[in-house]
């Protein structure tokens, strides 16, 4: 998988093949420069105290979403995966200290990013069932929605003489498909995420830990 800093051990099990498109980031920076709130966090999670720490999360969700081979569970996991995404928002905000002014613009620019504004729209409607305007009236998701689907997974192998063995198995998978059309299966949409808030924190000053694999599976 490369590109993807953080989640090594994706490869580990399962390669895909997939697209990567250009992920745009933006060029709007907050005057703030802090990375954790000023005063007492308001934080109940006591493992969730920074935006960083929110990051790891997002990882992990990914990392269970991608492996679970049940499909209820692969859909509980990417639903989680959303709220924690769309989170991120909060989460920054909040550790940069920004101004109303900021924090307008930046709401305004991610609602610009169709991947971003697609998560926001999982989110709410998984957590508020219906999405509501300002007005409070029903509104339309902006994406075309998300569908179950199956895809290939090829395990490698490495046997004690060093050949290389291959097995294919079709596993569940999600298909999110965005208003203009475009498709990602879950693995490319989780991936294309991580890799917004990823580039997003580090033009910021603010860099991500790359996690172990035992930690990522919780193992």
């Amino acid at each position: 998988m490369p590109g993807w800093r953080p989640a090594r051990s994706f490869k580990n099990s399962a390669r895909h093949v997939h697209h990567r498109a250009g992920v745009q980031i933006g060029a709007l920076r907050s005057q703030s420069r802090p990375h954790h709130p000023r005063g007492n966090t308001v934080a109940v999670a006591p493992t969730l105290r920074s935006v960083q720490a929110l990051y790891g999360k997002l990882e992990r969700e990914a990392y269970r979403a991608f492996h679970h081979r049940k499909v209820v569970h692969k859909a509980d996991h990417f639903y989680n995966f959303c709220v924690t995404a769309h989170s991120m928002r909060d989460y920054y905000i909040e550790c940069v200290s920004a101004t109303a002014s900021e924090t307008s613009s930046f709401h305004r620019m991610w609602s610009q990013e169709p991947l971003i504004a697609a998560v926001a729209d999982i989110a709410n409607s998984a957590k508020h069932f219906m999405l509501r305007d300002s007005t409070r009236h029903p509104r339309s998701p902006r994406l075309k929605g998300v569908r179950r689907s199956r895809s290939g997974v090829f395990d490698v192998y490495q046997t004690s003489d060093g050949e290389l063995l291959t097995n294919v198995e079709s596993r569940p998978d999600l298909v999110v498909t965005l208003l203009d059309g475009s498709r990602y299966e879950l693995y490319s949409f989780v991936f294309r995420v991580l890799e917004y808030w990823r580039l997003f924190l580090r033009t910021r000053g603010i860099k991500v830990r790359r996690q172990s694999l035992s930690q990522l599976s919780g193992a």
